[in-house]
């Protein structure tokens, strides 16, 4: 693949920051400073991020879905542009072909160059690499093809045109949270380790944090003292599970935080990192990397 010139574009990005302020006289009567770049340098092409949006998350991976919409850029203005080759891998190993967005399936953007417009669930991308866990980064990685036989893509580029106006970086990486929704959810079976502080040191004054697994609530019994520890078992059979607060007689002394290892002790983790003094009353939202 053909070195894009970075040199020639980080020197214009940089005295013109890719706008179109500027006089179109000095650069032979282009409207944007982008046409002058690329068609007189012919300095390659470029995969414009025109949006962004979403995540990936372990535990709605069918409704996590990463999405973007991308313009390329090449020195006729879309006209040498064939396709864009979207590969998927899981941290950059097992890197499959997902599609090819084939010139005719892209459409007419404001300024009349082609966009595209992709998306995919975790599920999709999961099913595609071949299996992902919590904290596991999922990379869409995109090649762009011209006419003339040359390709583009992450090595191709650096510096200025993964930035300001161009936002080219040819991938993109979602990392798997392992965010949990606050309330009832799909148990995750494990050992759940309350750690609970009184800052006056007589204990919580009637406040407690409640452990619901299965409808079944099961609550601390921080009496007396400025620490206090207590675990619950989810275990592997159990189908729901939540973890809430219960306000007492002086939150103002309170804080706590939630532990996760599995159910041999192992892969130890913050589920849930000290909520502060004065908790909210209500369900917490855990994070469980499994």
């Amino acid at each position: 693949m053909k070195k894009i010139n970075i040199y020639l574009i980080s020197l214009a990005m940089m005295a013109f920051s890719c706008s179109e302020d500027f006089s179109s006289d000095e650069y032979g009567g282009y409207e944007m400073l982008t046409d002058y770049m690329l068609k007189e340098y012919q300095v390659g092409a470029a995969l414009r991020t025109i949006t962004e949006a979403g995540s990936y998350r372990f535990f709605d991976a069918a409704n996590s879905i990463w999405s973007a919409t991308l313009e390329p850029h090449d020195h006729e203005s879309g006209g040498l542009t064939e396709s864009v080759d979207w590969y998927v891998s899981n941290g950059g190993s097992n890197e499959v072909l997902a599609r090819t967005v084939t010139r005719s399936e892209m459409y007419d953007g404001p300024v009349g160059l082609p966009r595209m417009d992709i998306s995919m669930s975790l599920t999709e991308a999961g099913g595609l690499v071949g299996g992902y866990a919590g904290g596991n980064t999922i990379i869409h990685r995109m090649v762009l093809n011209l006419t003339d036989g040359r390709s583009f893509s992450t090595e191709s580029v650096s510096g200025s045109l993964t930035q300001s106006y161009f936002k080219s970086p040819f991938q993109y990486r979602k990392t798997i949270t392992c965010f949990m929704d606050a309330g009832i959810v799909s148990a995750v079976p494990g050992l759940y380790t309350i750690n609970a502080t009184d800052s006056w040191g007589d204990g919580w004054n009637g406040a407690s944090v409640v452990a619901v697994i299965d409808g079944v609530e099961y609550a601390t019994s921080f009496n007396s003292g400025a620490s206090y520890t207590q675990t619950w078992t989810v275990p592997a059979g159990a189908s729901t599970m939540g973890f809430k607060f219960v306000s007492g007689s002086w939150d103002s002394e309170v804080d706590f935080n939630i532990v996760y290892s599995k159910l041999d002790g192992s892969n130890s983790q913050t589920a849930l990192p000290n909520v502060g003094a004065s908790p909210a009353v209500g369900f917490y939202a855990l994070s469980v990397c499994q």
